[in-house]
């Protein structure tokens, strides 16, 4: 229990970590990130700040969707990636609905970071944690 708890946790941080640093990298040049130590200190601090945002929005329904494929064993990698994108898009639409009269983010470039960045945190979840969804040990 606690094992499966701490593959979960640890999955979950590191899918948040990897939809910031997709996040970044449609914002930031990815040349020009390590063209300086301060470029790359800034990407880095801007990957975390995004990270944070990303896991704070994400945790309940990511709460959903391990709990949904850990009950049912859902242990394929198009699923968990299928879950990131809808995680993503709810995100999305939230953003866009939360705009003011001066809208900004309805355009494709936008939502394609979003749909990338989910799809790239669902593929990094099922790799750490979720190839494993529903397994239980056979007591003998």
């Amino acid at each position: 229990m606690l094992r499966s708890a701490l593959r979960i946790l640890v999955g979950f941080a590191a899918a948040c970590l990897v939809a910031g640093a997709t996040q970044v990298l449609f914002v930031v040049d990815p040349a020009g990130i390590f063209a300086s130590r301060e470029s790359a200190a800034a990407a880095g601090l801007l990957t975390a700040m995004a990270a944070t945002q990303a896991a704070t929005f994400a945790l309940p329904f990511a709460v959903i969707a391990v709990g949904v494929s850990e009950i049912f064993g859902l242990r394929g990698w198009l699923t968990f990636t299928v879950w990131g994108v809808l995680i993503a898009l709810s995100a999305f639409a939230t953003v866009v609905a939360g705009e003011g009269g001066d809208v900004s983010l309805r355009n494709s470039y936008a939502l394609w970071a979003f749909i990338a960045s989910g799809a790239v945190a669902g593929l990094t979840y099922w790799l750490i944690a979720g190839r494993a969804a529903g397994y239980r040990a056979v007591s003998v």
